[in-house]
């Protein structure tokens, strides 16, 4: 593995999208749930933890207690900093000097990592001194990550302004993807960006056709080695399950279609999920129907339903797009997080409910017809 050293010091960098709605609340979505069981994030840490390049800078707006965190147990044996806004302005240029002190640092590579990027076999050494590391996709080359020399990126940081200095840091790649003295250098791997809500649905669609060519690449380069072994998942009796995939510790007593359910769901007897992707921790109530949705992370305690018996969700034929937003208008309808309903709602296609609304609120308003949403503005 010493041999496929790339770089000496690697910094992940990423960008919100508003069009994910709910399910970037956290960390430049960084954290935004893919496939079963895995994060974002988890693939290119996975790639460069592989190809033995350490420490790990990562670059976030907020939140880097919870990024950090959730990286340090992942990685135990790596070292890892998060930086947001403020810390980047007032810690980051003496941080790397003290860095380069430590380590004797001669280069450094910017990855993006708001998206799957997972590259594999990793990079040769025997890079350019200014490289852009880029999949080749049948309509472009797109540029993921760069590698140039330490000291050419201190002097950057150097002549940045503090107040600009997140701004530089984030442009990184792409400002410097368009400069000529940079060699482009193709990777070989997974990359699935996922710049809306239509395309993280069918990228998780798309998975259903795809997760034994996954499992394959997985055993090439592990993604997140250092985790706990899988907790069983169970179906029984009365479940039938059809063309699916199931996260770790799921227990599924109803019924499952052309769905992609994560980690430490339960979906009670003659509960109905189809075409639907239902993101951690959700507990689906009795005889409750979902269709054509996705219910973004449940982090509170799931011993009783979340999502209320016999409630309606989602529909294939919704008759208009969202009043609010333009992006749910195929027909997708998106629950946020930490959503409680309350039995019998019903709620349309092409419907939104914001992350953390009471569940006082809920209960007012458990009706929603096709293209309706329900934010915090509604609480009055």
């Amino acid at each position: 593995m010493g041999e496929e050293r790339f770089c000496d010091i690697a910094l992940i960098i990423g960008k919100q999208d508003k069009n994910l709605l709910s399910l970037d609340v956290y960390t430049h979505h960084y954290l935004l749930p893919f496939t079963p069981r895995l994060r974002t994030i988890d693939f290119v840490v996975s790639s460069l933890v592989y190809a033995s390049v350490n420490p790990l800078l990562v670059l976030t707006p907020e939140d880097t207690d919870i990024l950090h965190d959730y990286l340090v147990k992942g990685w135990p044996d790596s070292e890892i900093y998060v930086f947001d806004k403020q810390k980047v302005e007032m810690e980051f240029l003496p941080f790397l000097e003290t860095l380069h002190a430590d380590h004797s640092l001669k280069t450094i590579g910017i990855f993006y990592g708001h998206f799957p990027n997972w590259f594999f076999p990793p990079v040769k050494r025997n890079l350019p001194s200014y490289a852009v590391l880029q999949y080749e996709t049948p309509k472009e080359q797109v540029p993921v990550g760069v590698i140039l020399p330490f000291r050419a990126f201190e002097d950057g940081i150097r002549a940045t302004s503090q107040a600009n200095m997140y701004d530089f840091l984030e442009s990184l790649i792409a400002n410097l993807s368009q400069e000529k003295r940079m060699q482009r250098v193709s990777l070989k791997g997974y990359f699935r960006p996922h710049y809306t809500l239509e395309e993280y649905y069918q990228i998780h669609m798309d998975l259903l056709d795809d997760y034994y060519f996954l499992d394959h690449l997985n055993s090439l380069v592990p993604v997140r080695p250092f985790t706990v072994p899988n907790v069983v998942s169970r179906t029984y009796r009365s479940s039938h399950v059809i063309n699916s995939i199931v996260g770790e510790n799921v227990h599924i007593y109803g019924r499952v279609e052309n769905s992609v359910i994560f980690s430490n769901v339960i979906i009670d007897k003659k509960a109905v999920i189809k075409n639907s992707v239902i993101l951690p921790g959700n507990h689906i109530g009795s005889e409750a129907h979902i269709e054509h949705a996705i219910i973004d992370e449940f982090s509170m305690e799931n011993t009783v339903p979340n999502i209320g018996a016999k409630s309606r969700i989602g529909s294939l034929s919704a008759v208009r797009s969202n009043e609010r937003f333009p992006q749910l208008s195929s027909g997708l309808t998106l629950i946020g997080k930490d959503i409680i309903l309350p039995e019998k709602s019903i709620i349309g296609g092409n419907c939104y409910i914001e992350s953390f609304v009471p569940q006082n609120v809920l209960k007012r308003y458990h009706v929603l017809r096709d293209g309706e949403s329900l934010l915090h503005d509604e609480e009055a």
